[in-house]
């Protein structure tokens, strides 16, 4: 088998990659010792990274308490490293085989496993499909905590029947128009649920603010 020695990890169990650049001061990293690598087809890496799978019980017994940690000598039971030459992820699994946590890697040490997959023959790994993720956002992860932020507001201030808050932020991305309050909420959930541009980026702003200033 072969290894991955000394990686910074950062396993998110949101349901979705969280790329190097958006890792937080506020993340768990883990310091890995080592890991198992496996070249996998890019068909294999698209169902890992972007749909919900589980791994046949056979490449659990495979890698099981493989993974070390450099803290106090830890093994993480299931995990793994998979990489198709175009980018790697690591995976951390359930006794199930269902992955629990995912993980990009920094640019520079996905560069060096990139480069140390080159000669590996591709790995036919078993595993089945629960769910195929489609619907991509393309918002980083601050843009999606904005956008469930100020979906809750809009729900909260729904429910509360505040006409004069809800007014006030239904104009700062529309204007002043006389429509009425149900209206003005649908529209403003549309616009937060299908486009969150600009406008609703400077929406959560301004909903934070007016918080911060109690």
């Amino acid at each position: 088998m072969i290894y991955v020695y000394d990686l910074l990890l950062n396993f998110q169990d949101t349901g979705r990659l969280v790329e190097f650049f958006e890792w937080s001061d506020q993340d768990v990293l883990e310091h890995i010792k080592k890991i198992p690598l496996f070249r996998i087809n890019s068909i294999d890496m698209d169902n890992i990274c972007y749909g919900t799978v589980k791994f046949d019980s056979t490449f659990l017994e495979k890698i099981k308490f493989k993974t070390l940690l450099y803290k106090k000598k830890k093994a993480i039971t299931y995990a793994a490293l998979f990489c198709d030459l175009n980018r790697a992820v690591a995976v951390e699994i359930s006794k199930q085989g269902e992955v629990i946590a995912k993980s990009c890697l920094l640019l520079d040490e996905e560069g060096d496993v990139i480069d140390n997959s080159q000669d590996l023959e591709v790995f036919d790994v078993s595993y089945k499909v629960l769910k195929r993720e489609d619907n991509f956002t393309f918002l980083t992860r601050s843009e999606e905590f904005q956008q469930r932020y100020l979906y809750q507001e809009l729900k909260s201030l729904f429910e509360q029947r505040d006409v004069d808050k809800l007014t006030y932020l239904y104009e700062e991305v529309f204007g002043h128009d006389d429509s009425l309050f149900d209206y003005k909420y649908e529209r403003l959930i549309e616009g937060v649920s299908k486009s969150f541009d600009r406008r609703y980026q400077n929406l959560y702003e301004v909903v934070r603010l007016s918080y911060s200033k109690k």
